[in-house]
Formats: C-alpha cells, sequence, structure tokens
C-alpha cells in the first residue's frame, strides 16, 4: 500500500520566537519522535504540502517523512494544532513506527446510506464515532465504514456488526452502541387556552353599584 511521502528539513532554531518566524515564511514547524529516532526531531514544512496532505488525511493516519538529505521514516501523524482563531494549521506531531509491530489508533466510523427508520418518521441518533483497533500499520484503514441503510425504527447497530478487513481487531467493547434509530415523538396537544371573560354590554351597571 503506497502512503502519502511528506518531505521536511531539519530547523535551525526552535523556541516561540523561531516558530513564529518560521509560519511568517509559509512553513508549518512539525515533530518527529519515536521508532526510527532516539530524541524528538525538530522539522519544518511547506505549508502547502502540509496543508495539502491534512485535506484527505488527519490523525492516525500512516505517511512517509522524509528529512532532506538524512532518510525516510515510517510514521504516523499524531496530532494536529490549529490556530484558535483563523484555523489553519499551526503545528503537527509525527510519530516514527515499526511496520513489523502492530499499533493501536483510533479510527473514525463513517455511515452510509440512509436507515429505512428514518425514511418511515424515526430519527438516527450516532453516538459513538471512532473505535480502537489494532493492527500492523500497512494494515490500518483510514476509516471504517458501515452501512446503515437497513436499521428500522428501533435497530441498533453496535460495535460487534461492524465489518473489518481480517488483519484488523477492533478492541473496543463489542456492546457499545454507534447509532440507532429512534421513533418519533409526538408532539404533546396543547391546552386550549381559556375563554377571556366577556366585555360587559352598554348601558350594563358594574358589579356592586346600583343604578341612581
Amino acid at each position: 500500500m503506497t502512503t502519502e511521502v511528506v518531505v521536511a528539513k531539519r530547523r535551525l532554531a526552535t523556541g516561540k520566537g523561531a516558530s513564529h518566524a518560521d509560519r511568517r515564511a509559509g512553513l508549518v514547524p512539525l515533530v518527529f519522535y519515536g521508532e526510527g529516532t532516539e530524541k524528538p526531531v525538530h522539522l519544518v514544512a511547506q505549508r502547502g504540502a502540509i496543508e495539502k496532505l491534512l485535506t484527505g488525511h488527519g490523525e492516525g493516519s500512516r505517511v512517509t517523512l522524509r528529512i532532506e538529505g538524512e532518510a525516510e521514516y515510517p510514521a504516523m501523524i499524531k496530532e494536529v494544532q490549529y490556530h484558535p482563531v483563523r484555523g489553519d494549521v499551526i503545528h503537527v506531531d509525527f510519530q516514527g513506527i515499526s511496520l513489523t509491530k502492530k499499533i493501536r489508533a483510533e479510527l473514525p466510523i463513517v455511515l452510509k446510506g440512509t436507515p429505512q427508520g428514518v425514511k418511515e418518521g424515526g430519527v438516527l441518533q450516532y453516538q459513538l464515532r471512532e473505535v480502537e483497533v489494532e493492527a500492523l500499520p500497512q494494515d490500518l484503514p483510514e476509516h471504517i465504514t458501515a452501512d446503515i441503510s437497513g436499521l428500522g425504527i428501533g435497530d441498533v447497530l453496535f460495535v460487534r456488526d461492524l465489518e473489518v478487513p481480517p488483519a484488523v481487531k477492533v478492541l473496543t467493547e463489542g456492546g457499545e452502541v454507534i447509532a440507532t434509530v429512534l421513533a418519533p415523538t409526538k408532539e404533546e396537544e396543547a391546552e386550549p387556552a381559556e375563554a377571556p371573560e366577556a366585555p360587559a354590554e352598554d348601558g350594563q351597571a358594574a358589579e356592586g353599584k346600583t343604578e341612581e
């Protein structure tokens, strides 16, 4: 299975000031740690290349990290940090991995189709959005797809119902609920408002007074 290649180079300086300077220059600071390195390695990569990578790959995705002038390393996107206001990526952590050792990862669950119960007026409740799995890095899918088109009103999709590749082991408890179709709720009928008191007729004496 081919993987995306991330081209990076070592940072000449670290710290907040250096990070701001790198970002102004159109670079994104990176950190590489884990298999393949004894201590964290500080890197930078072109912002455009990182943004393109993240449009189709998220945390947990496997990539090949190529450090200019050095070597290539199998790695995983471990954590992505975004600017709290602008929303652009400001930092990425890459974890080195071994292709011969199984790893654990959280994979998103992608629901496919419209449940039959929803077509009949039910409401889809999405409760679990990712599951923990274990597999060799090269066997990890980007996500797990679950077809829910056959769910009727009252039906439940459990973790044990997921179809995963043979090389992938699901670690999340099988009885966990992923989604269910709830019956439509009937709106309570509003109680009729009390009728307003009729106004006194013209010429009628007010209560407690006598005609002169």
